[in-house]
């Protein structure tokens, strides 16, 4: 894929660096004719409305009972059990005491969601990957600098059906603002949860004994480290539709992405409008961006996600051919299947000189971060089927 090196890095008011350089992938959606202009601008009007009102409404018509005390809100592991409910390890035990197969060796529960009239073909295309990357990342990056991947089960048993492993101990990040008592956002759920930041030198293996949780530094990480392991994934494959009901959270911050129903440049017909098209070249929205620090997360996130993005490229041949197999399975079209492995290929080239790689990074996550397709995807989203 061809860059501009030289493309400016748009800053949103904060990180600006003359001394650290971490492109732009271009514009491939056009105009839908089948939506009429007005319609842009109805929709456009709506959405400079609404936040308009977010950003002008006033604290002070919060109390609406004076003189009433409110339930104190729930924090530590009890809102964790309150949003995630039992853990899966209790639910394993429950069971296995009242199977009568709970001396088996090898006895294990798992669960799935059987899906039929569907093609599941390509989301275990993004799964083998997926999985291959996780392998990679483990072997090839210190743990210091590594993301995290969740890789899961997906099996096709034809071109219409398959099996999909259910992840435990996880809700949406939908779910988890509607579960919560008293949200406000997801950074303040993370206090919430795993305590309030501390002064002291962060260290990743550090419990909050008070709250029962891993300690919030710990989470922030662990949120950071998976958000870097799924914008890569999601950067390669141009996975689209990401609605925040379709990334789900953990009880220790971590982030997983399902429902890979749309890649490789393939959209959602509402994605297609120009207002709501999913630009960028992964999600980073403003919400994940408080939860991770903003601005002085960013040279981390960068050389992060410089590490995996280096990894996916000493692997590149492997990852094509594995694009270009299942495509050519899917489409039956050669021509198709070769061009969608090139692009792949093109995206993770790395640039020659060590600076101008860096400045390929650094473009690519400032892009993330200052596009306006995921907010406005997001507010489509909540607008037609209230995911939050």
């Amino acid at each position: 894929m061809a860059s501009d090196t030289s493309k400016a890095v748009i800053s949103r008011g904060g990180y600006q660096s003359e001394e650290e350089y971490y492109s732009n992938t271009p514009d491939m959606y056009g105009t839908n004719d089948i939506i009429r202009e007005q319609c842009y601008e109805q929709l456009h009007h709506d959405l400079q409305h609404q936040r308009e009102s977010q950003f002008n409404t006033n604290p002070q018509t919060e109390t609406q009972y004076p003189g009433q005390g409110r339930a104190p809100l729930l924090t530590g592991t009890a809102l964790l059990d309150e949003v995630f409910g039992k853990q899966w390890t209790v639910e394993c035990k429950e069971m296995r005491e009242q199977s009568p197969y709970r001396d088996v060796k090898g006895w294990k529960l798992a669960s799935f969601i059987i899906k039929a009239g569907e093609d599941i073909r390509k989301e275990a295309l993004v799964m083998q990957i997926m999985s291959k990357l996780w392998t990679w990342f483990q072997d090839e990056i210190p743990t210091h600098s590594r993301p995290f991947l969740r890789p899961y089960t997906i099996m096709c048993v034809g071109g219409d059906a398959g099996i999909v492993e259910c992840l435990p101990d996880v809700r949406s990040v939908n779910d988890v603002k509607k579960s919560t008592d008293g949200f406000v956002s997801l950074r303040n759920f993370f206090e919430r949860a795993f305590g309030p930041p501390v002064q002291t030198p962060y260290t990743s293996d550090y419990h909050n004994e008070q709250f029962g949780t891993v300690s919030f530094e710990k989470a922030r990480d662990n949120f950071l480290r998976s958000l870097v392991g799924y914008s890569v994934v999601c950067y390669i494959l141009q996975i689209k539709d990401r609605h925040n009901a379709n990334i789900l959270m953990d009880r220790e911050g971590h982030i997983m992405h399902i429902d890979f129903g749309f890649v490789l440049g393939e959209t959602p017909k509402m994605g297609k409008v120009p207002l709501f098209s999913e630009r960028a070249p992964f999600k980073l929205s403003a919400e994940f961006w408080e939860v991770i620090g903003g601005w002085s997360a960013f040279k981390r996130f960068c050389e992060m996600f410089e590490a995996a993005y280096a990894v996916a490229a000493a692997h590149s041949d492997e990852i094509c051919s594995l694009v270009e197999a299942a495509i050519m399975n899917v489409s039956r079209n050669p021509n198709l299947a070769r061009r969608l492995a090139d692009g792949v290929r093109s995206r993770i080239q790395m640039k020659p000189d060590p600076k101008e790689q860096k400045m390929h990074i650094m473009n690519i996550v400032n892009d993330a971060i200052t596009s306006w397709g995921t907010s406005t995807y997001d507010w489509l989203q909540r607008s037609m089927n209230g995911y939050q």
